[in-house]
């Protein structure tokens, strides 16, 4: 969740041939690609974050049109069907929520008010449906507000996401939060706050965690006959890390596991009544 490994930009250049092909009359010169390269290099130096004069800089109107126009070709069947492919091979799983199956590839800055890097591969991060859809279409005004970029913002440094966990009447509640560590500034927490809302991942992550901890069910019952709750808790613990060498830090089921090995009355035994079974 969160960071991605950053793509290969090998081929922008080649993209763009093959949406404007040298003498095939669609009036984009090399002069105008070399411009739209540039604009890519900005993009990247300045880590993708909005910025209004790239709607208007370097090149014509007409051009942002037909850039916007081609994202049609990066699809299973267009001419950057290749592009697609190998952006969406590059997550396993969704960045944004961290559980969703890749189907979408999400333009970091939106597609309608940045035309110019409507097939940019480091604006094209691959999602799953649910997130590309609830992320909010217009760019946010406020830098507390923009949204993290999986390729470009680093803060695999930061083990930042936690869990408040309740049980009430055998069922379990979650409401996941963002803690503010050393070295994180005041911007990139409230950023990450916001992404929560953003994706509304508290509402969804309420079914993920009924199946997640329904598939520890053998392990937490084994672990409890052989050793009680310091059995259950330690297996927790063993859990958390596994999870984190496998997905990288702040994965949502590190933060959850965390805080069950915390709570002592799920590691007593509870768990048997929030999973429904003795």
């Amino acid at each position: 969740m969160w960071n991605l490994k950053k793509p290969s930009l090998d081929s922008v250049r080649s993209d763009l041939d093959i949406l404007f092909p040298y003498g095939a009359g669609t009036g984009v010169s090399n002069k105008d690609k070399l411009k739209v390269l540039e604009l890519y290099t900005e993009y990247e130096n300045e880590l993708g974050e909005p910025n209004p004069g790239w709607k208007t800089k370097l090149i014509s109107n007409q051009l942002r049109d037909s850039l916007l126009t081609s994202y049609g070709e990066v699809s299973d069947k267009g001419e950057l069907s290749l592009l697609r492919a190998a952006l969406k091979k590059g997550a396993k799983k969704c960045p944004y929520c961290g559980f969703g199956e890749i189907r979408d590839l999400d333009h970091h800055l939106p597609k309608q008010h940045y035309k110019c890097f409507s097939v940019f591969a480091l604006n094209l991060v691959p999602s799953c449906s649910k997130c590309n859809g609830h992320k909010p279409r217009t760019p946010p005004a406020a830098r507390e507000k923009y949204h993290i970029h999986a390729y470009l913002d680093d803060i695999s440094n930061f083990n930042f996401l936690a869990a408040d966990i309740e049980i009430s009447d055998g069922a379990i509640s979650a409401i996941f939060k963002i803690e503010k560590r050393a070295g994180m500034s005041s911007e990139l927490t409230k950023r990450l706050r916001q992404h929560l809302i953003d994706f509304k991942l508290n509402e969804r992550y309420v079914a993920q965690i009924t199946n997640y901890l329904e598939s520890q069910e053998t392990g937490l019952d084994d672990n409890f006959k052989s050793g009680g709750a310091p059995e259950v808790r330690a297996y927790l613990l063993r859990t958390a890390e596994s999870i984190r060498r496998t997905n990288g830090p702040n994965d949502w089921r590190e933060a959850l596991v965390v805080s069950l090995a915390e709570l002592n009355e799920f590691c007593d035994g509870g768990f048997y009544e929030v999973l429904g079974f003795t």
